[in-house]
């Protein structure tokens, strides 16, 4: 069986053909922590063992590995969070090929080529067995690597004229990704990526703020915190010291200020562009701005209900 995995440090999205022909995808948040957790009654206790360090996944504990960061996609913990999107598809552990991701400024060098060692390095990462404590998991046979974001425009751009070309728009929560790809897949007209520009700005900020308001927890509390900052009641219900509420919201609005005019500072590098597609786990935070910023007519901007799924869409349609 192949799986096509967008191994993002946010969350890890898997799509792959099922027995019936079907495609299926599943979604899988990174969360983990360098210690063995607790089970409990008929819940399963995903521990984990790989490189003489413990690890499991716990969505809350401040304790968690940072993964916004570049290291992520050679670490350790990128390996147990491939490990765990798989156990937690629904897919019997068995032997696997994977196809993974690789941020722009990663796969590629300074001349626009394929790096050769970070590909390799990324493979040799996957390639390593994992221990599950009670448990089997998957056997990964083969790594391919693909860049990131350009494959999430495939279908649209299979459609486009010859002159036409697509900008496409990534934001993660580590990494930016922009891509020019021209019509009908004939070639990449430009990239750029930065590897330290994504929602992880907002998640740091909110992260601070929180625990100004009593409230420490992980990563991905406060990223949901993010998703949800226009409901007041789950925010009351979040964060213990209420009165601090005001506090957080205002750390989130100048982040997300910010971010936003980062990410339109990268996007005034390109020219020439015919069709817009935002796509990644921050693209509702942009779109607007870039939509705004691109001007281009309604009918050409993309972006799907769906944005998460679009980079791991694209990768099972090409492959």
């Amino acid at each position: 069986m192949k799986v096509f995995i967008d191994d993002g440090s946010t969350n890890i999205k898997l799509q792959w053909k099922d027995t019936d022909g079907s495609s299926r995808q599943a979604i899988s948040p990174n969360s983990f922590k360098r210690e063995w957790a607790v089970a409990f009654g008929n819940q399963q206790a995903f521990n984990y063992a790989l490189n003489g360090e413990h690890y499991s996944f716990d969505a809350i504990s401040p304790d968690a590995v940072v993964t916004t960061n570049v290291a992520w996609q050679y670490s350790d913990v990128n390996v147990i969070a491939v490990h765990h999107a798989l156990l937690n598809s629904g897919l019997t552990p068995q032997e696997v090929d994977i196809v993974v991701t690789l941020p722009l400024a990663e796969y590629y060098d300074k001349n626009n080529q394929p790096d050769v060692a970070n590909i390799k390095r990324k493979k040799d990462n996957l390639l390593r067995p994992v221990e599950l404590n009670g448990g089997r998991t998957f056997s990964i046979r083969q790594v391919e690597v693909m860049p990131e974001s350009i494959p999430a425009g495939f279908e649209v751009v299979t459609q486009l004229d010859a002159l036409d070309s697509l900008l496409i728009i990534d934001l993660g929560g580590t990494t930016l990704d922009i891509s020019q790809v021209m019509g009908k897949m004939r070639g990449i007209s430009r990239i750029f990526g930065d590897s330290s520009l994504g929602v992880s700005l907002m998640t740091g900020a909110v992260k601070e703020a929180l625990s100004v308001a009593r409230t420490k927890g992980s990563s991905y509390l406060a990223d949901d915190i993010i998703i949800h900052r226009n409901d007041d009641a789950y925010l009351a219900s979040r964060i213990n010291d209420t009165s601090r509420i005001a506090l957080v919201r205002e750390a989130m609005t100048e982040a997300h200020s910010r971010l936003v005019n980062r990410v339109i500072e990268a996007v005034s590098r390109f020219e020439g562009y015919s069709h817009v597609m935002v796509i990644g786990g921050g693209a509702e935070l942009i779109a607007d701005a870039v939509r705004k910023h691109c001007a281009v007519r309604d009918e050409r901007f993309y972006m799907t209900g769906s944005s998460q799924y679009d980079l791991v869409n694209g990768m099972y349609l090409i492959g």
